[in-house]
Formats: C-alpha cells, structure tokens, sequence
C-alpha cells in the first residue's frame, strides 16, 4: 500500500494503521468502520451483527469494522473465543481459512457465507427463501489486546477478491505501540496499587466515577490518563508525583491549607477552564464566566503545582469574586513580564500566518486573559486573530488574514483537545479591538 491516505489511531494509541483515500472510515472509542469512498448500492440488512454498528448507519456492497480490546483473564468475553464466525455470522453456510495477515501475534483468518433469516412471522418465513451474505475474519492477539476485524458484503452480494485484498492491505499497515496503555479500569487498579506500595499507611481506595480516595481526599484520574497514553512506558513518572502531592499536602497546617489573604494574595493566579467540567465536578471552587466555553478558574500557585480556590476561602477572605479576579490579572502580568512567552512564528517574515508557544506551560491559555497579549498578536498577525486553545498548556493563533490556514487549524485543535491533557475547548475564539470572543465562521 502506497503512503497516501490518512492515519487512524486505534484505543488508547494501541496501534495506528493508514485508511487510503478511496476508502471512508469513522471513528468511536473502539470501533473504526471502513466502507467504499464511493456508494449508492442499496442498503442491507441491520439484523445481520456488526461490530460497533448502529441499525441506522448506511450500508453500502461492503463494510470492515475493526474492534479492539484488552483481554481480561477474568473476563472470558474479551477472550478470542468469543468472537468466532458463528457467534458474529449466526446461521453459517461455509467456512474456510483464507487470507493471512502479516502481522505480529496470533492471527486466525476465516471466511465464509451464512443465511439471513427473515424477519417476518413464522409462517411468512415458510415462504421465503432465506438471502446469504459473505463474510471474512480477521481475529489478531497481540500482547494484552485482542483485534476483530470484520469484513461483510451486503445481503445478496458477494465479497470480490479485489475487496478482501485492499482490506488485508489495510490491516497490514497495523503498527502496535511499543507499550500497550491500559484501559481506563485496568490503569485505575494500577494507580491504587502503586498507591498502595508506596503509602501503605494510609486508606486508599476507589472513589466516585474515574478518581480514587487518598485518605479522605479525592483525586480525579482524567488528565493523568491523558498524559499516560502518550507515554504509557512512564506509568511510574506520571502517577507518584501526583499522588505524593495529595499526601503532602494532607501533612499542612489549618493556616497552609486556608491562608489568610495577605498571605495568599501574590500566589492567586487565573486558570481556564471548561464550562461544563466547572459547573458540574468544579462547582465548589471560585469561578468567572469568559466565553467559548470556558470560565475563569482561581489557583493558588505553590512550588512544584497549584491547587483551586475554594469558595470557602473566598468567604474567609471576605472579597469579592472580582476584587480575587483583579488580584489574580496583576500576578499574572506580573509572571507575563518575568516570563515572557516564547513563540514560534509561522510564514514569511513580513506576514506570519501563525504562531505557537515554544515550551508547554500551565498558564500558557491564561495569558489570553492579558490585554497585553492581545496587542502583542495583533500587531504581529493583524487586526484580527483566530485562537485556539484545545489544552491548559497550549494554543495557536492564526492571521485571518491566511483564512485558508483554518480549516487545517480548526482539525488539529480537534485531535489535541481529544487527546491531550486538561483539555479545554474546540471552538475557535477570535482577538480583534473590541476583545475576545467566539468565532463564527459565517
């Protein structure tokens, strides 16, 4: 297979394969569905099981879908057993080997054809010949993972050579990762026995939806699995450092854990956030509404992390929302000066089309809070500049004056904000005299 076409990543950067263009494909959580770039054939049946498959999808001659996931040994519907032909193919007519892949671990490959019932009461049935469709398998163990590729032409059509052949081809474009990431179950049980290893004093256990409770204080795993999965060999690195924090900061004072104002007042800092993760998880913490989704979180920034205000601070402190929000604008100008932001700028020199902070920051989004950075991209990209900001640590603004960059640009913030840490939006915003808000591309 040539190198055109686009990349797909299986779940948790499990594996990659390349879709050529004369295919179509669509992504779910474990499910990636293949069919003909092209169609118009009529539609077949949804009573025949597919794999990740909704009853309304299109059908088109043919379809593959490739499901992927972690063998548990406990769980014996994750083992290749299940997923034999006449479990996915009910009524088999015929099967046979057929087509083998080149792929590391253990591959069955099977072919065959089965009957599709109709679906009419019992005695209509007795007067109808009942219509056959074929069918090729693919079932990959490898390591920790299973993958079930299948392959099945429309009711009353068959698979051609040519079709099954560009399907393997496809399949054995299949490069696993180095390291398999752990599903998100599996990581939690991990993170509690690494806790558990290195803290063996302290109660720790699971928690509601996907934290864990570290003696009395909770600990969301989200953005920790994010980070994992990029780099699922630092387990290790990744986990501890967050877990000692919550322990280290257990061991704190009455007055570290609520300091009074003047001591807390050079450390406030403003920190964006989702909207929807703020009114729901982050609801008891100081927040301010901004726009494109998101709103202005408060930390209190400490040496080596930051952890949120809570609103009963701001009680104890006895201020306002916004005599905190003023305070946390002016330490941020302050670090905005200290630390200026590096970038690397995009295009010819005379007329940059895009820039992007060099080193990953936590307050990076933050800075488009400034009314100073907004005149510094301004002056550099234009009157107008389109922001994007799919994480904490990152964003990318464009001059709309290379409109055609945004398409490419409103993608690539999709893919990170999906796979990076602390995401935080995939609207595009947009700079100009007036301030910030939402773009809409009209």
């Amino acid at each position: 297979m040539s190198d055109s076409g686009q990349i797909c990543h299986g779940p948790a950067n499990w594996f990659t394969l390349r879709c050529p263009d004369t295919l179509a494909f669509e992504i779910t959580d474990t499910f990636l569905e293949f069919r003909p770039a092209e169609s118009g054939t009529p539609e077949g049946d949804p009573s025949v099981l597919q794999l990740g498959r909704s009853s309304s999808a299109a059908f088109h001659d043919w379809n593959m879908t490739l499901y992927s996931a972690w063998v548990d040994p406990e769980a014996p519907e994750s083992r290749a057993t299940s997923f034999g032909p006449e479990i996915l193919f009910p009524d088999v007519v015929s099967m046979e080997p057929s087509v083998p892949l080149s792929l590391p671990g253990t591959i069955q490959s099977t072919r065959g054809t089965s009957h599709r019932q109709p679906k009419d009461v019992w005695w209509k049935r007795l007067l109808k010949t009942s219509a056959t469709y074929h069918w090729q398998l693919w079932v990959i163990e490898y390591q920790q993972i299973i993958v079930v590729a299948s392959l099945q032409s429309a009711v009353g059509r068959k698979l051609s050579t040519g079709t099954i052949s560009a399907c393997a081809s496809v399949l054995n474009t299949i490069s696993f990762a180095d390291t398999l990431a752990m599903p998100p179950d599996v990581f939690r049980k991990a993170v509690l026995a690494l806790a558990e290893k290195h803290f063996p004093l302290l109660d720790i256990r699971p928690a509601a939806a996907f934290s864990i409770d570290v003696a009395g204080s909770e600990l969301n795993l989200a953005n920790f699995y994010r980070s994992y999965i990029r780099q699922p060999d630092q387990f290790r690195q990744l986990i501890l450092p967050g877990i000692a924090t919550v322990v280290r900061m257990q061991e704190w004072s009455p007055e570290q854990l609520m300091p009074p104002f003047d001591a807390a007042r050079d450390r406030v800092m403003p920190m964006l956030y989702p909207e929807d993760e703020a009114t729901s998880a982050m609801a008891e913490f100081v927040q301010q509404d901004w726009v494109g989704g998101l709103k202005v979180l408060f930390v209190l920034d400490e040496a080596d992390s930051y952890r949120f205000v809570h609103q009963r601070m701001l009680d104890d402190w006895k201020i306002s929302v916004q005599e905190l929000f003023e305070t946390a604008m002016k330490n941020l100008d302050d670090f905005s000066e200290t630390h200026p932001l590096e970038v690397n700028v995009i295009g010819e020199p005379e007329d940059p089309g895009m820039l992007v902070p060099s080193q990953p920051d936590a307050y990076n989004t933050s800075r488009l809070l400034t009314r100073h950075l907004h005149g510094r991209l301004r002056e550099l990209l234009g009157s107008e500049v389109i922001v994007g900001a799919p994480n904490r640590d990152f964003f990318v603004a464009v001059s709309l004056r290379h409109a055609h960059l945004l398409n490419q640009v409103r993608e690539q913030v999709r893919k990170d904000y999906q796979s990076m840490h602390h995401p935080l939006t995939t609207r595009l915003l947009v700079i100009s005299a007036d301030g910030v808000s939402e773009y809409c591309d009209t």
